[in-house]
């Protein structure tokens, strides 16, 4: 099947992709660090050779509440897979599913400058018959020191004084049927079942191709954004129930160059147990 090239498809931010042909002819780069956020059990069964595992369910650290955990912990997490701040380039990847959201928007909130999501993801990489290791990648612990980037992150205070606002759209990347509170989605059911009052929707698995699992050409992405009154004038804070499939819209967002793209990581979950902020279904 044909995939038109990363550089062909009008993306502001197209340095956000990496492409399965840049990173096998990139291999063997001692600055580059592989990221694999799928599962433990999936990791091992098979991924790119020299990636490390870091879950995008559970890896990332977060507080009790949802909110991003301090720069210090992501340090110690970051620096123990051997993954430093300087001059290191992450490829993350999954199959693509949205795990590799979180993950990747996480390197970028705390600080690190070369972070790519892997276009098309493993599924893409298997297809091309290309390599794949069962043996678990190994680094000497490195140096990662975090800076959180507060521009690209909703906490819930950041949350309640955007909603209201009239310049700022919160966009659900869940299912339809979250969004309308008739599923529960990925974590603790909520307690108030809906969505944010006033919120887009636009499902994150519209972004993507369904034949080729690679991001859609950015001018169907905006056309598809626009549809739903996401605006690139305006602030966008995207969210699911937990911060892995809002944070892809993020960087999708990040991708199409819109100034003012955060992720409210607790997303959902966390709003829907505040007993002062609106929910609607």
């Amino acid at each position: 099947m044909s995939v038109l090239a990363v550089h062909q498809r009008g993306y502001s931010n197209a340095q956000l992709l990496a492409e399965t042909d840049w990173l096998a002819e990139h291999m063997d780069d001692p600055a580059l660090r592989i990221v694999d956020a799928r599962p433990p059990q999936q990791y091992a069964t098979g991924h790119i050779p020299g990636a490390v595992n870091l879950p995008g369910t559970n890896g990332i650290p977060r507080t009790a509440d949802g909110e991003m955990a301090s720069a210090e912990e992501f340090s110690l997490v970051a620096s123990k897979l051997g993954i430093g701040s300087d001059g290191t380039i992450i490829i993350v990847y999954d199959m693509p599913n949205q795990h590799m959201g979180l993950v990747a928007w996480a390197f970028l909130y705390y600080g690190h400058q070369d972070v790519r999501l892997l276009d098309g993801g493993f599924e893409k990489w298997t297809r091309e018959n290309r390599s794949v290791s069962t043996q678990p990648a190994n680094y000497s612990a490195a140096v990662f020191n975090a800076k959180p980037v507060d521009a690209i992150y909703c906490s819930l205070s950041h949350a309640k004084a955007a909603h209201a606002r009239p310049q700022a759209v919160f966009w659900d990347t869940r299912s339809l049927a979250e969004f309308h509170g008739a599923a529960e989605g990925h974590g603790k059911p909520p307690p108030r079942p809906g969505h944010i009052a006033g919120a887009a929707h636009l499902d994150w698995i519209e972004l993507i191709d369904p034949e080729t699992k690679t991001f859609k050409p950015a001018a169907e992405l905006r056309a598809l954004l626009e549809s739903k009154g996401i605006m690139p004038d305006r602030e966008v804070n995207t969210y699911c129930d937990g911060g892995r499939r809002g944070s892809i819209g993020t960087l999708v967002l990040m991708m199409l160059g819109y100034d003012n793209a955060r992720s409210y990581a607790a997303g959902f979950s966390q709003w829907s147990r505040q007993p002062d902020t609106p929910v609607e279904s």
